[in-house]
């Protein structure tokens, strides 16, 4: 082989050993350019079990005659092996003084081509030896972080950044490690059996099952049959024994969704459970006691309920330990920007989109329409965007009717009238920068800063809180964000935007 081609040779074999890549997908790589050199003749690999893996011996090209027992021979650094028939380089690989695998390379030549071979496949080797012990430690730190994860923590799978989201979310977690029955109360679509399955996984049961029923969806006898189970016979079909949803959510939490749709008998047999602890399945005569932990929810006001005679009073008393109210979204606004955010990410993953561009006129729609619906409601806004939209932005004419009627016949609250950008930007810098030179003096430095001050934080605010796409709507990149962000003292929140600021011109 020339030998001004060498070093571009050697670039291409360090390309091809990837530690990611098995040993003999890697000698299989290797051979397709050794062969050409026309100065190696085989490559005998083999790595010892319970180090890298897979273990076992692969080898490539001209078979080395009684390999295994030169292999024995190898020492910890590359040399060639006296008393081969061929001439053959070795290497003895070693992690610290336990050997793991060993190489060997057969040549023609004075032997360098096949020493840098060597040396190049020890160094792969070690690159995925470390690795390997890398994706276990990360394995094993994913399993112990998530053993101990904190309710702050896992909190967090309900999005919001209000306050009056804040406040229950931290109430049933408190009421989470109690064995309360717990009422949640709601419109429908605001995520009430989102905030029982955190009650659930902060509770003690969290390691049993959380079994859940609509109880608007079925008949009073069948809801019966389906909380209670039934014995063999008890009706025409029943031609076994079957348990119910007591039983099989015995030393969880059952959540009875819709339960001022519960009929007047089934409510008579609820009560008893509560009271006693135990079920009867339906036909059958035999107590079977039970663990179980009740939370249930309703869109209807159970209270009124007991008044019309609609539901038992002693039941609501039973059930109503702990109230968790969940308020609709018209209440909580702020909630928006970071729902549509969420149902953004969840509905392009699904759909291979990328829609990620919400455009002001539309998020100022969207955050001033009431939701009758809600979350449900708003979820499904955002889905029929993702896909249908033909680019990467959220357009106008995919806002739902009824939206973009109610903006057209309510004026934009004022917050949002007094934000609207003139029609033409440029004009509107000028604008600011002779407002602001007028008021501060026409220092340049400090107008600059200023500018830049601002412009990070409308970037990360408009990309809720994640810097990456935020440095990327700056054109900068994510190390220089930080570091600009940490100059002008901006603490940023995932999901929020700036959470906290110095001063306008306390500068560190």
């Amino acid at each position: 082989m020339d030998s001004n081609a060498w070093p571009e040779r050697i670039g291409i074999v360090l390309r091809l050993l990837d530690p990611a890549v098995g040993p003999r997908q890697v000698l299989d790589r290797l051979w397709l350019e050794a062969a050409r050199w026309g100065t190696v003749t085989g490559i005998w690999f083999h790595a010892r079990q319970g180090h890298l893996v897979p273990s076992g011996t692969s080898m490539v090209g001209q078979s080395i005659t009684d390999a295994d027992e030169l292999a024995a021979a190898a020492g910890p650094a590359t040399a060639p092996l006296v008393g081969a028939m061929m001439p053959v380089m070795a290497r003895q690989i070693r992690d610290g003084n336990v050997p793991v695998a060993t190489v060997m390379v057969s040549f023609t030549d004075d032997g360098g081509h096949a020493a840098f071979l060597v040396d190049a496949l020890a160094r792969w080797c070690m690159d995925r030896l470390r690795m390997q012990l890398e994706v276990s430690e990360l394995a094993e730190e994913n399993q112990a972080l998530r053993g101990s994860l904190t309710p702050q923590v896992r909190e967090h799978e309900i999005r919001t950044v209000s306050g009056v989201m804040q406040a229950l979310i931290s109430s049933a977690v408190r009421a989470a490690s109690s064995t309360a029955t717990v009422l949640i109360q709601g419109e429908t679509g605001t995520g009430k059996e989102l905030l029982a399955r955190l009650v659930h996984t902060h509770s003690h049961r969290s390691g049993q099952p959380m079994v859940s029923v609509n109880v608007a969806a079925l008949t009073p006898s069948l809801l019966e049959s389906e909380l209670f189970g039934h014995a063999k016979g008890a009706f025409t079909g029943a031609d076994q024994v079957r348990k119910g949803l007591f039983e099989v959510a015995d030393g969880g939490t059952l959540f009875l969704d819709e339960i001022g749709e519960m009929g007047p008998e089934t409510q008579v047999r609820l009560l008893r459970v509560l009271q006693e602890r135990c079920i009867t399945r339906v036909g059958d005569h035999q107590p079977i006691p039970v663990d179980v932990r009740i939370i249930a929810a309703t869109h209807r006001d159970l209270a009124k309920a007991v008044e019309t005679g609609r539901f038992r009073e002693d039941l609501y008393y039973r059930l109503n330990v702990v109230n968790l109210s969940v308020p609709p979204l018209r209440r909580r606004p702020e909630d928006i920007p970071i729902l549509v955010s969420h149902f953004l990410e969840k509905y392009n993953r699904q759909n291979y989109k990328r829609v990620e561009v919400v455009p002001r006129n539309v998020l100022e729609m969207l955050c001033a329409y009431p939701w009758p619906g809600n979350i449900r409601e708003l979820e499904n806004c955002v889905q029929k965007a993702v896909v249908l939209a033909p680019g990467t932005t959220f357009p106008e004419d995919l806002v739902p009717v009824p939206i973009r009627s109610y903006a057209a016949d309510h004026n934009p609250p004022e917050p949002f009238q007094a934000a609207l950008p003139p029609a033409d930007p440029e004009q509107a810098l000028r604008e600011a920068v002779s407002l602001w030179a007028d008021t501060s003096g026409g220092d340049i430095g400090r107008l600059v800063e200023a500018v830049e001050r601002h412009a990070l934080a409308w970037a990360v605010n408009h990309e809720g809180g994640v810097k990456l796409r935020a440095a990327r709507l700056l054109g900068i990149n994510r190390v220089t964000l930080d570091r600009k962000l940490e100059h002008y003292g901006l603490e940023v929140r995932r999901g929020t935007g700036v959470v906290a600021a110095r001063p306008v011109g306390d500068v560190a």
